[in-house]
C-alpha cells in the first residue's frame, strides 16, 4: 500500500487529528473512571453498607479481569468488522453499569454482577479502538498522535477525581454514580456512532478478505506460536501494570492510613494521573525519535523509584515525588504498547494483538490491587509489597530490551523486505 495515501488523505468529513481529538474525548470519560470512582467514593459507599474495605477491592479487581476479556473480544470484532459498531455497543453496556451503580442495595452479590456488567463494557473506552483508528491513519507522527489520544485516560485521572469529590459532597455518592455514568454513556457512544471511522483502504482490505471467507492478518495463535516478540510485549506490560495500576488503586487510603487528610490524598492521586498525561505525551514525542525499547526502559527505571517513594514515605513531599515517577510508568506504557504493536506486528492483526496485550495489562491490573489488598490485610500495611513489586519493574525491563530490532516499518510494511533495517537503531528511524 501507498503510505503517502495513509498519511495525506483525509476521510470524507474529517481532518484525521479529529480521529485524535474524539478518541481523547472518549477516554476523558473511559475505563480510569471507574478506579478513581472506587478509590474516592469506595469509603462512604462501605460505610453505609458496613463492608469491609476488601469489597471494593475485590469489585475492581472483578470489574478489571471483566475488562481484559472485553478487551480481547473487541480486538476480534475490530478486526473482522471494524471499530465503530462493536466500540458503540460496549460502549453503551460501561456507561450502564455505572449508572447501576447508584442505585445497588446493600448486596454484595448485586454489587459483584454490576462490577461485571461495567467490566464487560469497558473494553470499548480503554484504548484499543481508538488506537485501531490513529495507527491506520498514522504513518508520520504516530507516536505524538498516539500520545495524544494516550493522554486522554490521564486527563480522566487528574479532572475525575475532583469531579468525583465535588458530585459526593453535593449529591452523595449514589448521585455521583449516577451523573458520571449518564456522561460515561452519552459521551463515548455519540463519538463513535458519527465519528470513528477507518481509511477507506484498510477497510477494503478487510472486507475483501470478509468475502474470501477469510480474515485479513494472522491469528493470535499464529502470533503467539511463531513470534517471541507477542511474549515479551505481553508479559512486559502485565508486569508494568502490576505495579502502576496496583499503587494506584490504593493512593487515597494507602495516604489516608498514614496520617494524610483526604483532600490531600484526593491531590496525590490527582498529582500521579497529571503526571501519567504528561508522560503519555512526552512518550509519544520519544516514540518518533528514538527505539521504543529503550524509551520504555528509561521511564520504568524512574517508575521503581516511585513505587519506593509512594509506599514508605510517610510526608507529603516525598508521596507527590512518589507519585510522579509512577505516574511516568502509568503513562508510558500505554503508549508503549499501542505503539510497539504497530511495529513488531502486521497491520491486520493490529487489534487482536493490541487487543490481548491490554488484555493482559487489564489482568496484571487486577493482580496489582489484588496484590496489594491481601498484604495490607495480612500485615496491616502496604510496606510487604515494595520488593514484589519493584521486582515487577526490573523484569518487565529486562523484557523489553530483548525485543529486538522493529519487523514493520511505519508505512506498514514488512523490514525484511525493506533496504537499510538491519538493526534497532536503522528501524527506530528509517522512516523519518
Amino acid at each position: 500500500m501507498n503510505s503517502a495515501a495513509l498519511t495525506t488523505a483525509p476521510s470524507r468529513t474529517l481532518n484525521r487529528w479529529w480521529y485524535v481529538a474524539t478518541g481523547f474525548l472518549t477516554l476523558l470519560f473511559g475505563t480510569t473512571v471507574v478506579n478513581v470512582l472506587f478509590n474516592v467514593l469506595g469509603k462512604p459507599m462501605t460505610a453505609e453498607f458496613g463492608w469491609e474495605r476488601s469489597v471494593i477491592s475485590n469489585g475492581l479487581s472483578v470489574e478489571t479481569i471483566m475488562v481484559g476479556i472485553s478487551i480481547v473480544a473487541l480486538g476480534i470484532l475490530i478486526d473482522r468488522h471494524g471499530p465503530r459498531i462493536p466500540s458503540a455497543l460496549m460502549a453503551a453496556i460501561f456507561g450502564t453499569g455505572l449508572i447501576l451503580m447508584s442505585v445497588v442495595p446493600n448486596n454484595q452479590a448485586i454489587f459483584y454482577l454490576i462490577c461485571i456488567l461495567i467490566g464487560a463494557g469497558a473494553g470499548a473506552v480503554n484504548p484499543i479502538a481508538h488506537s485501531t483508528v490513529v495507527s491506520a491513519w498514522f504513518s508520520d507522527r504516530r507516536g505524538t498522535a498516539l500520545g495524544i489520544l494516550m493522554a486522554g485516560l490521564g486527563a480522566c485521572g487528574v479532572l475525575m477525581p475532583y469531579l468525583a469529590n465535588w458530585m459526593l459532597d453535593l449529591l452523595g455518592w449514589r448521585g455521583a454514580f449516577a451523573v458520571i455514568g449518564v456522561l460515561c454513556t452519552a459521551i463515548p457512544v455519540l463519538v463513535y456512532t458519527f465519528v470513528t471511522r477507518m481509511p477507506p483502504e484498510h477497510d477494503a482490505e478487510r472486507l475483501t478478505a470478509r468475502a474470501n471467507g477469510r480474515t485479513a492478518g494472522e491469528s493470535l495463535l499464529t502470533l503467539a506460536r511463531q513470534s517471541r516478540q507477542f511474549w515479551l510485549l505481553s508479559i512486559a506490560i502485565f508486569l508494568v501494570s502490576s505495579a502502576t495500576f496496583g499503587l494506584m488503586s490504593q493512593v487515597v487510603p494507602m495516604s489516608t492510613d498514614k496520617g494524610i487528610e483526604q483532600g490531600t490524598a484526593v491531590t496525590i492521586l490527582s498529582i500521579l494521573s497529571l503526571s501519567s498525561l504528561g508522560a503519555r505525551l512526552l512518550t509519544g514525542y520519544l516514540l518518533d525519535h528514538f527505539f521504543a525499547p529503550f524509551v520504555a526502559s528509561g521511564i520504568f527505571v524512574a517508575c521503581g523509584g516511585g513505587v519506593y517513594l509512594l509506599i514508605a514515605a510517610d510526608s507529603v513531599v516525598p508521596l507527590i515525588l512518589g507519585a510522579i515517577l509512577v505516574g511516568w510508568g502509568l503513562g508510558a506504557e500505554g503508549d508503549v504498547a499501542a505503539y510497539m504493536t504497530s511495529r513488531y506486528f502486521p497491520k491486520h492483526s493490529y487489534g487482536r494483538v493490541l487487543g490481548f496485550v491490554y488484555f493482559l495489562y487489564a489482568m496484571g491490573s487486577a493482580f496489582g490491587i489484588f496484590l496489594l489488598g491481601q498484604l495490607y490485610s495480612a500485615t496491616g500495611s502496604y510496606t510487604a509489597g515494595i520488593v514484589p513489586i519493584i521486582g515487577m519493574v526490573v523484569a518487565a525491563i529486562a523484557l523489553l530490551l530483548c525485543m529486538g530490532a522493529y519487523r514493520y516499518t511505519l508505512d506498514h510494511e514488512s523490514v525484511e523486505a525493506a533496504p537499510g533495517h538491519s538493526n534497532p537503531a536503522a528501524a527506530a528511524t528509517a522512516d523519518r
